[in-house]
Parts: structure tokens; sequence; C-alpha cells
């Protein structure tokens, strides 16, 4: 007799073999039965596993089609902090990475044309001195430069390819190409430290609903728990006495919307009851970053189109 997945069989007082879940030792009734060879049989645990794993893979096609105008992304962990670089570095970082191959993250300028640490300059809009001094934080780690001077981005932390999910839901941030080249050249480099602070948030990034909470996998809105701009500024050492000119700076960072021809929207919105700004929850757009199932209710919630 040969035990199924899971399961292992005995024989009871009475004579009559049981079967006992091995994960939780629950014991059932068990029914003989004679099958053509070649036959499958699901237990019970393999349904269960099999349902969600199809109520799984239809989330993720309606996630595809409802967020499709986003355009092409890559994705970040979001348990990457970036905790070693700082945030101006991380926001050229990231930028970098709307450059890479698909597949080995080579930087391409265009398909055939490769990027070498001679271009970083003009590509990122800084200066040489910037790039000496932002190559020397993001290097090896983060980038690698072959002998042959092409240049590669650590595909353990910038993934470009197609993730083997196995029915198993993966913490990821999808970046989106086109809404991170538009904000970067939209932003003045003076301004590349506040974008980088967000971006050095993901951990707080809830993943459904774009605003900075403690609970980052919960899709219940009523269950999330918000981060405050105060702790907001304790995270990044801001000093709270300067939070007028903080909200100030936000307000102003903008790029072209995508929906409506000339509209600007702002990258992170501050949402406050009107009582005490320290309170704010903040909201990032999700046209820069979002792995959620609707971009468009985060958009509603942050309500990012500037006036």
């Amino acid at each position: 007799m040969s035990e199924l997945k899971g399961y292992e069989y005995i024989v009871d007082a009475s004579g009559e073999t049981k079967a006992v879940q091995r994960s939780t030792g629950e014991i059932t009734e068990t029914v003989w039965m004679c099958v053509p060879i070649g036959s499958q049989i699901w237990t019970p645990d393999e349904i269960v596993a099999q349902t969600e794993y199809l109520k799984l893979k239809e989330q993720n096609e309606l996630r595809r089609l409802s967020n499709k105008d986003l355009g092409k992304f890559f994705f970040i962990s979001n348990d990457e902090d970036f905790k070693d670089l700082l945030p101006q570095t991380v926001t050229r970082l990231i930028y970098l990475n709307t450059y890479t191959h698909f597949g080995d993250n080579k930087l391409m300028l265009t398909e055939r044309t490769p990027i070498k640490r001679k271009d970083l300059a003009k590509i990122l809009g800084v200066s040489k001195a910037v790039i000496t001094k932002f190559w020397k934080e993001v290097s090896p780690k983060y980038i690698q430069e072959q002998d042959d001077g092409l240049i590669f981005t650590n595909t353990d932390i910038f993934i470009k390819r197609k993730l083997s999910q196995r029915g198993k839901y993966n913490p990821y941030q999808k970046f989106y190409i086109k809404g991170i080249r538009t904000l970067y050249k939209a932003t003045n480099i003076s301004n590349h430290k506040h974008l980088g602070y967000i971006f050095k948030m993901l951990p707080f990034i809830n993943l459904e609903y774009n605003v900075l909470c403690k609970n980052p996998m919960e899709k219940d809105l009523d269950k999330i728990q918000f981060l405050s701009l105060a702790e907001f500024c304790n995270i990044i050492g801001y000093n709270i006495s300067q939070l007028n000119r903080l909200l100030n700076i936000y307000k102003n960072i903008t790029f072209d919307t995508f929906d409506v021809k000339g509209k600007q929207e702002i990258f992170c919105a501050f949402a406050y009851s009107g009582l005490d700004r320290k309170t704010s929850r903040i909201f990032v757009n999700p046209h820069i970053l979002y792995n959620g199932t609707n971009y468009n209710k985060v958009k509603v919630l942050g309500a990012f189109c500037k006036e």
C-alpha cells in the first residue's frame, strides 16, 4: 500500500485503516478504490493548494491587466533599504537601472549601444566629480565593470527577468521605466536626495496602497498601521522643525502625467486631517513604483494631480 504525499496510514483498534495528516495530526476516514494505471488522485491538502494557486494566478492576471498602462518595469525586493548608500545615490542608481538589458542587466543606452563608465556623467546629468563619488559607493556591490568596459548591475537586487513564482507571491516592488525617467529628468539635481529618501523606504511601502506603513503586506486598508510624517522624518534624520520646508520641496517635485497632456503630478502626496501635519500619511505615486492590483485606486487615495 503506497502512502499519498503528506499522509501516513494507521490501523485502529477496530481494524479500520485511517489516514493521518502529517502536518496537523488530523485523522480522517479512508476509502479504497480501483483505478486505471496513470490516474491521478488528489488529497484534500493538494486540493486546497491547487485552489489557492488558481486564485493567485487569477489575481496576478487581473493585476497585469489593470496596471498595463504603467508600461515596462523592473523589480526590487521590498526588503531592500539601500542602507549603505546616500539617498541621492539611490535615486541615480534606480534611474540607471531603467537602461538594463533584459536577463543579464547589462546597461544599454540603445538596443546596440552599451553604456560605459565615461558615459555616466552625461546620462545622469551630473559632474564627473559626482560620478567619481557615486562609483565609489555603488561598486562593486550594486554595479560592476568588466575588463571590456561593459557595465552590469546586480541581478540579485535589480531584477529584470521573468520571476519563477511557482504559485507563491513574491514581495517585490515594480519600478516603472517611463515614470522613473520622466520624474528624474524633471527633478532638479539638488532634490535627488528627496527622491532617494522615499526610495530608501521600500520596506515601509504598502504593496497594495503605496502608502508608508508598518505592515506593508496588509491588503485591508482599515488594518494598515500608517507611518506618520513625523516618524518618516525621524527615520531619514530630518529636523522636524523644518517640516514646512520639506513639504514644500515635495509639493514641487512633479512630472508630466501620462493621463492628460499638459497636467502635472506630484511624486508623493501627504494626506492629513487638517489639524496636525506631523500625522500626515505619505502616498507614493504608482506611476513610479507599484505592485498592487489596481493603481487607479491609489491615485484616488493620494490625489496626485497638482492643481
